[in-house]
C-alpha cells in the first residue's frame, strides 16, 4: 500500500506551525463490497518498517500506522518538540488525561498571526498527571487534519488515535479499509478507498508473502512496484 502511505508521509507542512486548510472533498461514492473470503491469521496484526505501516484486524479492518515521532513528539519536561520549533509549556494543557497544543505562527493568507490547534487528545487508558506516555483518542488538530487531506478526505471520516512512548508518538487511523486475502493476495477496498483511488479500481490490490516476522507486499496494478517490506511489530495496544 505505498501510494497510501507515500502520500500520508508527504504531509511535512504541518509543522510550518500555521493555519493549515483545504478544499478538498471526497466523490460521494460508496463501495458495497463486503469482505467475506477466509483471512489468512498470518497477515493479522500490526506490521511497521521505519516511518508506517498496518494493522490487520480480525474484524476484516485495517488500519493505516503513521510514525509521526520526527515530525513531532513530546519531551521529557512536557514541551512538544517539533521539525521547526520546541512548543512551550504555555502553550500546551494537560490535566494528566486530557492534551491540547496550540500554536500562533504569522499566516500570510491573513496577513496576521493566527493561533492553530496543534493536537487535541484524550487518554484512553488511566489518567497519568505524571507522564505523557500512554494511548489517546485523536479529537483533531493540524496534524490529522494534514493527514486526511493528503488523502483527499475529510478528517471526520477517520477515526484517529495516538500512542506516546518517550519521544516515540505513533498516529492511527483506525479501522478506515476493509480487506480480505484470497490466494497471496490482499485485497483493501471500502468507501474511503474508494473516494482515494476516485473509482477507477474497486479495490488497492497487492502480492503478498510472510516469512517469519516479515510482510512483503508488491502492488498489482503498477507494472514494476517496488515490494514493500513490513516486521511484525509487538502491540500492546
Amino acid at each position: 500500500m505505498k501510494r497510501i502511505l507515500a502520500t500520508v508521509t508527504a504531509f511535512m507542512c504541518i509543522i510550518s506551525l500555521c493555519s493549515c486548510s483545504g478544499d478538498k472533498t471526497t466523490d460521494n461514492n460508496t463501495n458495497s463490497r463486503v469482505s467475506t473470503a477466509p483471512i489468512d491469521p498470518e497477515i493479522i496484526g500490526t506490521w511497521m518498517n521505519e516511518l508506517s505501516g498496518y494493522r490487520f484486524g480480525e474484524n476484516r479492518k485495517v488500519s493505516l500506522i503513521i510514525d509521526f515521532s520526527e515530525n513531532a513528539h513530546f519531551t521529557e519536561n512536557g514541551q512538544m518538540q517539533t521539525m521547526n520549533a520546541l512548543i512551550p509549556k504555555e502553550n500546551m494543557d494537560y490535566d494528566g488525561k486530557r492534551v491540547y497544543v496550540t500554536n500562533t505562527a504569522y499566516n500570510e493568507d491573513y496577513q496576521e498571526d493566527v493561533t492553530s490547534v496543534l493536537i487535541d487528545m484524550e487518554r484512553l487508558d488511566e489518567p497519568n498527571p505524571d507522564s505523557l506516555d500512554g494511548y489517546y483518542h485523536i479529537y483533531g488538530g493540524v496534524a490529522t487534519d494534514v493527514l486526511a487531506e493528503q488523502l483527499g478526505i475529510p478528517p471526520e471520516k477517520f477515526d484517529f488515535e495516538g500512542k506516546v512512548e518517550g519521544d516515540k508518538f505513533i498516529i492511527y487511523m483506525v479501522d478506515c479499509f476493509d480487506y480480505e486475502t484470497v490466494d497471496g493476495k490482499v485485497d483493501m477496498f471500502g468507501e474511503l478507498i474508494a473516494a482515494y483511488i476516485k473509482g477507477n479500481y474497486e479495490a488497492m490490490s497487492y502480492d503478498y508473502t510472510i516469512e517469519y516476522d516479515s510482510l512483503k507486499m508488491t502492488m498489482i496494478d503498477i507494472e514494476g512496484a517496488d515490494p514493500e517490506v513490513y516486521f511484525k511489530a509487538d502491540e500492546n495496544k
